[in-house]
């Protein structure tokens, strides 16, 4: 599997799909680190009742921040094809992302705009650009930047919207959503206030994902999630295709100043 491949796959989670709370505060001065060693949360992991309650009304816990830097690790699988790598991450609030990932030298970087995603393979001296508009038409799903991001830190991919439906069930609040083909469940904890699990289903195509937030870390009296878990089913050739992607986040940043989002294209590189 090429760089691209695997960067495209860590940063966009619901282009995988596709194909196959109450606002916290977070801001730390630039010098002050949170690493794994704190210790993860008691977040309620209950399973869903199928008999829901009446409906009720919530604000789920997001994260808010100025900038984040974040050091991970990737377990990608595919079929026969399994992968580990570390990838740095630097966040901009709701501007940019831009992806690093390097063993000894660089291979793969990065950079995701509110318009565009652009990746260079720095192995073979190519790059690719995306825009979302194309993505969005092409998948039958609003793909869009707000959507990388939360799904990257643990916050609700869509904001919660007054015809969603919200129910009550056992130590849980479901957030119900219908984007497009799409229906996506919302499972946030009781105790919390925070996003657990994210399940979606497209109804045309009969892909399926799932994923798990956990080892929530107390930061400042705030929660983020250390892993996240992704699980893709989608049909192919008259069979299951299953996808894992586990991404461990190692340490993580609250910074006032940015990190750098260094990137271009060197002269050279052909596109794709």
């Amino acid at each position: 599997m090429s760089s691209r491949h695997s960067i495209l796959i860590f940063s966009c989670l619901i282009i995988l799909f596709t194909s196959s709370c109450k606002r916290q505060k977070i801001h730390k001065s630039s010098d002050d680190t949170t690493n794994v060693a704190v210790s993860p949360t008691d977040a309620s992991n209950n399973d869903v009742s199928t008999t829901p309650a009446s409906k009720v009304d919530v604000t789920p816990a997001d994260i808010d921040f100025k900038f984040l830097k974040i050091k991970s690790k990737v377990d990608f699988s595919s079929g026969s094809v399994k992968q580990s790598f570390p990838v740095l991450v630097h966040i901009e609030k709701d501007k940019k992302i831009w992806l690093s990932i390097a063993v000894g030298l660089e291979a793969a970087r990065g950079i995701i705009t509110q318009d565009s995603i652009i990746f260079l393979d720095r192995l073979h001296r190519n790059y690719y650009k995306f825009d979302f508009a194309t993505l969005s038409r092409q998948f039958n799903f609003n793909i869009n930047y707000d959507l990388v991001q939360a799904m990257l830190i643990g916050n609700m991919p869509i904001k919660k919207r007054e015809n969603d439906l919200i129910t009550k069930e056992e130590n849980n609040f479901v957030i119900k959503q219908q984007e497009s083909t799409v229906t996506i469940e919302n499972i946030i904890a009781e105790l919390n206030l925070k996003l657990q699990k994210l399940r979606a289903a497209d109804a045309t195509g009969g892909s399926k994902m799932e994923i798990d937030y956990g080892n929530f870390l107390s930061i400042n009296s705030f929660l983020f999630p250390q892993a996240i878990n992704a699980k893709i089913d989608a049909p192919k050739d008259d069979k299951n295709s299953q996808t894992l992607i586990n991404l461990q986040h190692n340490k993580i940043e609250f910074l006032d100043e940015s990190p750098g989002f260094s990137f271009s294209i060197p002269k050279g590189y052909s596109p794709k």
